[in-house]
């Protein structure tokens, strides 16, 4: 598994969690709580943009949405079972 695959992958598992807590900012009405996760997410997002402005054809981007979105799962198993 490439570097940038290890990368995207924990990228998207600290965005879910991340979002997780941005929602419980809002439920909570947390104004600080809520800017801060705000105003975070977008620059946890940047590798995704990065790897997939670079890749070369569709097949390469479709692998990286896919580890994308495989790290995105496995941040939701981590959010329903510990938070």
């Amino acid at each position: 598994m490439g570097r940038k695959y290890i990368i995207l992958f924990i990228a998207a598992l600290i965005i879910e969690i991340a979002s997780t807590f941005y929602i419980t900012a809002v439920a909570e009405k947390s104004m600080f709580k809520m800017i801060f996760w705000a105003f975070i997410g977008p620059f946890l997002s940047l590798p995704f943009l990065a790897y997939q402005i670079e890749a070369k054809n569709n097949r390469q981007r479709a692998k990286l949405a896919f580890c994308y979105g495989l790290g995105y799962a496995a941040g939701a198993i981590i959010v329903t079972q510990f938070f």
